[in-house]
């Protein structure tokens, strides 16, 4: 066994003791520090931005596919997104235990799959695990006295940061504030409408020279043309007249020719027809005239003929006809003066056809002498005809000439006026172009000759501003104009950022620093080097001021003081309690010596099992302090009680020792078991409360280890002379005790209806006791936020941003005031609102909260909204703020109407304040509505008019790099102020349309409607369903846990619209969830501490007595919060799950002590008093031990102790109040349940007599 080992042995267990205190001060060296324990949180969030995107456009475009593509991947718990301007946020949360690198491997292939998807524009998603080593170490601020802004940047630059980025651990420090310089080409729109002026009126003069010359050709054409057509007016008519004359003689002769040959042919038809009469009528004379009917007939168609022929007259003829009836020589008579005529009218022809002959022989060469002339009249109108044709295609080359030169110069002079602008050549876009490419130097290669290597560097970068602005742009061929330099058109010159920066620390301009640590350094020895760091800085320029504003050291140092405080506290009670019971101090030598060697061994144990320093490890470590004690207070107590019965110091510490070790054993099992639930928690709280629990698990084994080896060893020397001192006061105290536990025994009806009657009472209580999650403590931190109405303009925000903290710098217990523009480091905020970080001065002054008030009341009457609270930057903000309503749907509209009513209902629930719908800092934007077929009658798509409006919107652009001596300065083009575009101005904006086929330009307003609407600054998802969160905050005269019991009655009785819920969540779920787990923790801590007593016991029924001690304590605990004026919270419950541990442990020193005297066989009654009398002092020294060490704690003395002030209270409370009633209760229950027992219960073997 240890205890005779250590004893026999002791030099060994010195030897081992100065080699675990080694281990311990060298593992306390090297230990890390953090603010929080190493978390693996299962979280993943998926950033992409969209440029350029509203909410809505965010969340159509980009988040539902994301969500829709990544909730299928392995170990996704749930998922929310945030969907803001430019931005979306997926955040995913995993089951615990998955393994986040294969997570993030299988997140990737699940993004690339789904950036196929995603619309033109967006970029691509970036995955980002969310760890509490993204937290910066500290946030300074600087400022100095009589600096501006530009030397503060200057300083900072130059000294401050260098210095603080060459501290040891320092990963990395950003400066956020800090005035940057840049170089501005301001196109200067006066001066490019100068030029443009005097290019147009060079233009102008120019073409009005050639239009001068253009005119006078056309008027030299006109009146060529018009003496052309004059002359040739005349020529024609002269040949018209010639022809005209030639023509009617030639008609004559033609006419009379033709008149004759006429004549003559009809004569000559006459004369044969006079001829052929004849004939016929010869041949009829000669005929003999017979008479006859045929002869008649041939006679009157003879007569017939000559009648036609004119021979006969009509009278003649009838005479004739006459004649032949009478057969009489009258008829030849007649027919002879036929045939006399007939010859006659023969003669006459003849006669007649010669003179016409003669006639028209001289007729005949008339007109054959006329067609020479009339040839030569031809050919005269075909030279004329040719001349004039001539002439006019020279006069028709020349006009066309002219026309052609007149279209030319009407092109270009529409050319000339289009182009000769320089407005349309010096956008900022051009601009950025040239400068890129002039300020251009880039090796191209390099040359080898006769062995040596030459480099060739093609350009050269600019070396000056002044350089810059003599830059030529461009060569335009006018006079009074030529080569244009960049400063011809544009204002070139150094300029800062300060309007855009709005940073002071106690009315200075001032600057943040952040820093980050290396994942391997130690938060603490990181945070000491760069205050040390600081103070020397401080010290080398006067009037340089460095101030934390968010330090996780100082937290961390709090935390390290009250251990300490919590330390020596204990000691010096430990050793005080040992005085007063034992007045001996040479046992108090060695319970003294068990205090440090048992911490040492359990930040051993920490070390190689690695866990850190931490705000929950150091929590665990004060925790545990009261209880170091408590094993080596058992067994020097027995020890000292054996060697006071006569034993030898070997013996008695042999002997004391191995009485106590199972019972001290068992009782360090059942404290150390309470945090083994752990490992079947979930979330956070199984992160948190690990740490917590391996400290407290290795400061009591070690104390375990102590006592059964240090102890012995020590009391083996130290107790050698037997103590002679008397205890008459105790003796006194004991003999009460053991009067009055008889007479419990004797009314045990009365003592357990008493108990169990002030359990309903604080059961019943504890129901009406508010909750939380943390409780708050009260920091040198306040964060302060002030939020101005619409439509103010920033001049106004910072000028009521100077306000709010110079009164808030007033105030007494303020040291530091630093504000800066919008939400801050950590957190969002619009350009209408200010955020503020006051540092509390130490030493006295009202605490964090008081003050807080007091800044709200300063600030009641000012034309803005202040909210102030308490920054925790401990432990105590992990459970958010407040209460928030989570209401989930589809259509935003309505989402904001139920968001507007819960909003009325939260304001209605007394102990609410700050109440916020949801819909506060509204997004407004210009809806551009472009009508698509007006557009298309200008040739534009939607995506161009996009385009050109985005070109117009942009009013700067990074063109180069210009690196000087002093620095490398971005150069920036700027578009003229005056020409930016407002929201008057936008419908106004020109854009250049081609329409049939010309180029022009048009107002945007022709084409589009252009409206101002007002939607959500971000769009909530959770579980990819559109949620809005309406919050409020708790007052401090209320406690967040009642009041949300009134809300939730109300929201019960809200009837929400069809689809869609209202469900309270936020603080108030994480406290209900975490208490949860906590009461689980606890339930499976009580059966793990029954199982570990009934292997102690070897019984079922003895550890079932020892049991009732845990409803005691929770008795004792609640009873104390009730007193104190506290709420139930983690903390709170963490000091439950502890006396689950501890208050047992007073019950099995109580039943294994009965147990072992019923083994030697004392009667049941004499058993339990003599059990009570023995064991009153060791159960009362442990008890007030750790009640004692817990004093400071529980009292809030010291730096962070109001933190862990409600778990104090609660052990201090049930320990008390369980020590107390153990002594009665116990020994009442173990009477009762073993009265009924036929010769008691049969014990387990007892322990060996030791001899040495």
């Amino acid at each position: 066994m240890l205890s005779k080992f250590s004893v026999k042995k002791p030099l060994t267990v010195f030897v081992a003791v100065i080699l675990v205190m080694l281990m311990g001060v060298i593992s306390f060296t090297n230990m890390q520090t953090d603010l929080l324990p190493s978390l693996d949180l299962p979280y993943v969030a998926v950033i992409t931005a969209y440029p350029g995107a509203s909410p809505e456009k965010v969340e159509q475009a980009v988040t539902k596919p994301l969500e829709k593509g990544l909730s299928t991947t392995s170990g996704i718990k749930e998922v929310q997104s945030i969907s803001s301007e430019n931005t979306s946020m997926v955040i995913l949360q995993f089951a615990d235990g998955t393994n986040m690198d294969s997570a993030m491997i299988d997140l990737s292939g699940k993004v690339d799959l789904v950036k196929g998807q995603l619309a033109d524009g967006v970029s691509t998603p970036t995955l980002m695990k969310i760890n509490p080593d993204m937290l910066p170490v500290m946030i300074a601020a600087v400022d100095a006295d009589g600096q501006d802004a530009e030397a503060l940047s200057q300083l900072v630059n130059e000294t401050v940061l260098p210095a603080m980025e060459r501290v040891g651990g320092v990963a990395s420090v950003s400066a956020t504030g800090v005035l940057e310089k840049e170089i501005q080409v301001t196109l200067d729109q006066q001066k490019i409408d100068a030029l443009n002026d005097k290019m147009l009126a060079q233009i102008d003069a120019k073409l009005a020279q050639t239009k001068a010359q253009l005119n006078q050709g056309e008027a030299q054409i006109k009146a060529a043309q018009e003496k052309l057509d004059s002359e040739s007016e005349a020529q024609a008519k002269q040949l018209a007249d010639s022809a005209a004359q030639l023509s009617d003689g030639k008609a004559q002769l033609t006419q009379g020719l033709t008149y004759l040959d006429t004549t003559i042919a009809q004569t000559k038809a006459q004369r044969e027809q006079l001829s052929t009469l004849r004939q016929s009528l010869q041949a009829f004379l000669d005929g003999g005239q017979q008479a006859g009917p045929e002869a008649e007939a041939t006679l009157t168609a003879l007569v017939q003929r000559l009648q036609d022929a004119g021979v006969l007259t009509q009278q003649e003829a009838q005479v004739l006809l006459a004649a032949l009836g009478q057969q009489s020589g009258q008829l030849a008579q007649l027919l002879g003066e036929a045939v006399t005529k007939l010859d006659e009218g023969i003669a006459a022809a003849d006669s007649g056809l010669r003179q016409m002959e003669a006639q028209r022989g001289p007729l005949a060469d008339k007109l054959e002498a006329l067609a020479p002339a009339e040839s030569q009249l031809e050919a005269g109108k075909m030279l004329f005809a040719q001349k004039i044709a001539q002439a006019q295609g020279k006069l028709d080359a020349t006009a066309q000439q002219l026309s052609q030169g007149r279209t030319q110069f009407e092109e270009a002079e529409k050319a000339a006026y289009q182009t000769a602008g320089l407005s349309g050549k010096l956008t900022p876009q051009t601009i950025q172009g040239i400068l890129a490419a002039e300020n251009f130097s880039m090796p191209a290669g390099s040359l080898t000759e006769k062995g040596e290597k030459y480099a060739v560097k093609v350009g050269d970068t600019f070396s000056s501003v002044e350089e810059l602005a003599e830059l030529e742009l461009f060569t335009i061929d006018l006079e009074g104009i030529g080569t244009i330099k960049l400063s011809d058109v544009a204002e070139v010159a150094f300029a800062d950022n300060r309007d855009e920066m709005y940073a002071k620390i106690n009315g200075n301009d001032g600057i943040l620093l952040t820093f980050q640590k290396q994942s391997a350094a130690s938060t603490s020895q990181v945070s000491a080097d760069i205050r040390a760091a600081m103070a020397q800085l401080q010290e080398e320029h006067s009037g340089l001021h460095l101030t934390a504003l968010n330090d996780q050291g100082v937290y961390i140092d709090i935390v390290v003081q009250s251990v300490l405080q919590n330390l020596l506290m204990g000691g010096a009670l430990a050793i005080l309690i040992i005085l007063l019971f034992l007045r001996n101090y040479r046992p108090t030598l060695a319970i003294a010596a068990s205090i440090p060697i048992s911490l040492l061994f359990a930040v051993a144990l920490m070390y190689f099992s690695g866990v850190t320093l931490n705000i929950i490890s150091l929590a665990g470590l004060a925790l545990g302090v009261g209880m170091l004690v408590d094993n080596s207070i058992v067994v020097i107590e027995n020890i000292y009680r054996l060697r006071g019965e006569g034993m030898s110091a070997a013996q008695a510490a042999v002997r004391g020792a191995a009485q106590v070790a199972g019972a001290i054993a068992a009782s360090t099992l059942t404290t150390v078991c309470v945090f083994l639930p752990i490992v079947f928690t979930q979330g956070i709280s199984r992160e948190l409360f690990t740490d917590m629990g391996l400290t407290i698990a290795y400061s009591l084994v070690a104390s375990l280890i102590v006592a059964l080896t240090l102890v012995p060893a020590l009391s083996s020397k130290l107790l050698r002379r037997p103590d002679q001192t008397k205890h008459r006061l105790f003796d006194r105290f004991v003999n009460w005790y053991a009067r009055l536990l008889d007479k419990a025994l004797s009314h045990r009806a009365a003592v357990l209806c008493g108990v169990v009657a002030l359990l309903v009472v604080s059961g019943i209580g504890a129901t009406q006791m508010g909750t939380a999650f943390i409780p708050e403590s009260d920091t040198n931190q306040i964060s302060v936020t002030v939020e101005m109405p619409p439509e103010t303009t920033t001049a106004e925000t910072r000028a009521m941003g100077d306000r709010v903290a110079a009164i808030v710098g007033d105030l007494p217990g303020v040291e530091t005031v630093g504000a800066m523009e919008g939400g801050g480091m950590m957190s969002s905020g619009g350009s209408g609102s200010v955020s503020m970080y006051v540092i509390l001065s130490e030493g006295k002054r009202p605490d964090s909260s008081h003050i807080a008030q007091q800044i709200k009341d300063a600030t009641e009457g000012l034309p803005c909204e202040v909210t102030a609270q308490s920054s925790m930057g401990d432990m105590s903000s992990m459970g958010g703020s407040g209460l928030t309503v989570q209401i989930q749907g589809d259509d935003l509209g309505t989402l904001r109407r139920v968001g507007q009513e819960v909003a009325a209902l939260m304001e209605g629930t007394e102990g609410t304040q700050d109440v916020e719908d949801g819909s506060e800092d509204p997004a407004y934007e210009l809806r551009v509505s472009v009508d698509k077929n007006k557009a298309m009658g200008y040739g534009l798509t939607v995506a161009q008019v996009y385009q050109e409006v985005a070109a117009a919107i942009q009013s700067e652009t990074t063109a180069t790099t210009l690196s000087l001596e002093d620095g490398d300065y971005p150069i920036v083009v700027v578009k003229d102020p005056e020409a930016a575009l407002s929201r008057a101005t936008l419908g106004d904006h020109l854009l250049t349309v081609t329409k049939d086929g010309e180029e022009t330009t048009i107002p945007l307003s022709d084409i589009a409607q252009i409206s101002q609407e007002e939607g959500l600054s971000s769009i909530r998802h959770d579980g990819q369903v559109r949620t809005l969160s309406v919050s409020a905050q708790i007052d401090a005269e209320h406690n967040i846990g009642l009041v949300s019991r009134e809300l939730q009655s109300k929201l019960d009785s809200y009837q929400p619209p069809a689809g869609y819920t209202v469900e309270l969540v936020g603080q108030t779920e994480t406290i209900n969830s975490t208490l949860v787990e906590l009461l689980k923790m606890v339930g499976l801590a009580i059966v793990l501490i029954y199982g570990i007593m009934v292997a102690q016991f070897q019984s079922l029924l003895s550890p079932f007595i020892v049991m009732f001690t845990i409803p005691l304590a929770f008795t004792g605990g609640l009873l104390a919060l009730w007193l104190c004026g506290m709420e139930i919270s983690v903390i709170s419950m963490l000091g439950f799950l502890v006396l689950c541990g501890v208050v047992v442990n007073n019950g099995i020193v109580f039943v294994d002590y009965v147990n072992q005297l019923r083994l030697e066989g004392a009667p049941l009654r004499q058993a339990l008093v003599e059990t009570g009398v023995t064991r009153v002092r060791p159960i009362l020294m442990t008890a007030l031990t750790t009640i004692l060490g817990l004093g400071t704690l529980a009292l809030g003395i010291g730096s962070g102790a109001d933190m862990l002030q409600p778990m104090a209270v609660v052990t201090i409370g049930g320990l008390a109040y369980a020590t107390l009633l153990t002594l009665f209760v116990v020994p009442i229950l173990y009477d009762l349940f073993h009265r009924r027992k036929k010769g008691g219960e049969r014990m387990p073997a007892g322990g060996e007599e030791v001899e040495l």
